[in-house]
């Protein structure tokens, strides 16, 4: 990943609920827990609507397609024999694509997912909810002051030794 991608994986909706109730955000832990699970049945449909977003890259590994351009949008499926496993997906924050985001988030909706990111935070699959967040990420800081961002982290690592 790099620095100024901002990075989600979806989950089912049912799993981002505590108590019955929509999450805000879970535990690294809690999250770690969750499997997507889409039955493999799934994923000519996926792949579908995977290749109507970005073109697929040519596939290297048994269990994992990827689509679109690594160091800018892209989106990586892991699978088995039996479930589609995972689906992370990258945005370049640099120059963001708001019809990718909204087929992103077509595509949560259509599995019925939400997104989570690394950090915890969950994200309902609307645009406005995704560019609010991908707006207040370490990712937007850097882009929009890489100076700023890497003096920020050169403080902090001062500030924690």
């Amino acid at each position: 990943m790099a620095v100024w991608q901002f990075v989600i994986n979806l989950i089912p909706a049912s799993a981002a609920r505590i108590a019955g109730v929509d999450a805000a955000r879970m535990s690294r832990t809690q999250l770690d827990e969750i499997v997507l699970a889409l039955p493999i049945a799934e994923a000519n449909a996926l792949f579908a609507k995977l290749d109507m977003l970005l073109p697929e890259k040519p596939r290297s590994y048994t269990g994992l397609r990827v689509w679109g351009d690594e160091p800018a949008d892209d989106i990586q499926v892991s699978f088995d024999e039996q479930f589609i496993e995972e689906i992370q997906v990258r945005f370049d924050v640099a120059d963001i694509s708001l019809p990718f985001i909204g087929g992103v988030c077509d595509l949560a909706r259509h599995f019925d997912c939400v997104f989570a990111t690394p950090e915890g935070a969950i994200i309902q699959p609307s645009r406005e909810a995704v560019i609010r967040t991908v707006l207040q990420s370490e990712a937007a800081q850097f882009v929009q002051d890489p100076p700023g961002f890497i003096e920020k982290a050169v403080r902090l690592d001062r500030e924690d030794r």
